[in-house]
């Protein structure tokens, strides 16, 4: 695995947040790893950090994040996580030594399913993005409906799945990887919370 770090950071007995910084991590890998841990957290968002492989970059910060609606059920869920890179060589189609690599999971409203629902969610999530000024943003929307059958017989379901890649603005001090994470968790709550979403609804 690449190097990642406790997420949340767990408060140190001295009363002061964190853990030592590890011998060998460059000075802008360290700044964004202390915005992730300086981030507000959003409120009904769930946190989880994940481990980042080794193949994808030298250092990496990665975040599972999970939203419930708090409308009456039936309940809609959005689930993903998002990968914060650095590779002190950079990699093949990557623009700079930095990329974010994220994933979305989606409901989907019976009303839109049609042929242009990815190009809604993926002009949507565009629109999300803006606020941390990405470059060479690319990815893939796919509609899914899943059957269940026998016991496990219920409502057939309908979602989003997308998977995303973008190279983040960045500092003299380096990416502000708690951005990243933030404007990621506010895609997902917007996706389910109707009053929220500026393109889908």
């Amino acid at each position: 695995m690449a190097d990642i770090y406790a997420f949340p950071a767990s408060p140190s007995e001295d009363g002061r947040g964190g853990v030592p910084r590890p011998e060998g991590v460059p000075d802008v890998v360290w700044h964004a790893v202390q915005t992730v841990r300086a981030m507000p957290h959003m409120a009904g968002m769930r946190y989880r950090e994940i481990p980042v492989p080794s193949t994808l970059a030298d250092f990496g910060i990665g975040v599972e994040l999970e939203y419930d609606s708090s409308d009456e059920p039936p309940s809609r869920t959005a689930t993903g996580w998002i990968m914060v890179l650095y590779a002190a060589q950079g990699r093949r189609g990557w623009t700079s030594q930095w990329r974010c690599v994220a994933f979305a999971r989606l409901p989907l409203d019976e009303n839109e399913r049609d042929c242009l629902t990815p190009s809604m969610y993926w002009e949507d999530m565009l629109d999300a993005l803006d606020a941390v000024d990405p470059e060479g943003v690319r990815g893939t929307v796919t509609v899914t409906r899943n059957t269940s059958f026998g016991d496990m017989e219920s409502e057939p379901h309908a979602g989003c799945e997308m998977r995303v890649s973008w190279t983040p603005s960045v500092s003299p001090e380096g990416a502000d990887a708690g951005a990243q994470v933030s404007v990621w968790a506010q895609f997902l709550r917007a996706s389910v919370d109707d009053g929220e979403r500026t393109v889908i609804g």
